[in-house]
């Protein structure tokens, strides 16, 4: 796997769908409508890179492949703001679960970083977010932990 087998993802980064179950699920997608139980991505981030802040509607789960990485969360209802989780070899730590509707960023520790991100229900680019400077809730992480305000999406961008 290269980067050059990977596209462009919205939220930084690079990815390629893997799988994606040709099981569904009624009444797990928008509006109700039918999803995959559950899809596979690989995703890249080289050196410097940054997943930026992003939820989505589905239990994701991040499984370290290479490198090492910085995985941050963010319940908005908690009060004392994001959290950081380490997926690394060293440590022993090769995967953690993101809770449906949970606030994420990611970056690579050093190096490049490939990771496998589950989610079930499937992944739908109708389900993502991503947290853009002036939002709202993009003002209170600001203030909750500032250093973080570089993961957020610029203004306007596109999702």
């Amino acid at each position: 796997m290269t980067p050059a087998d990977l596209a462009p993802h919205p939220e930084g980064g690079r990815f390629r769908e893997v799988f994606r179950s040709a099981r569904t699920l009624r009444g797990a997608g928008p509006a109700g409508g039918d999803r995959s139980a559950c899809t596979h991505i690989y995703f890249h981030l080289a050196a410097g890179e940054s997943s930026r802040w992003h939820r989505v509607t589905s239990d994701e789960v991040w499984n370290l492949y290479r490198g090492a990485l910085r995985l941050w969360v963010w319940d908005e209802g908690e009060e004392d703001g994001p959290i950081s989780i380490d997926l690394t070899a060293d440590e022993g730590r090769f995967c953690h679960v993101v809770p449906a509707g949970v606030w994420q960023a990611a970056e690579p520790l050093s190096g490049e970083t490939l990771v496998g991100c589950t989610v079930a229900p499937g992944f739908d680019f109708a389900d993502f977010t991503m947290l853009h400077e002036g939002d709202p809730a993009a003002d209170r992480l600001s203030i909750l932990h500032a250093d973080l305000a570089r993961l957020l999406a610029p203004a306007g961008s596109k999702d």
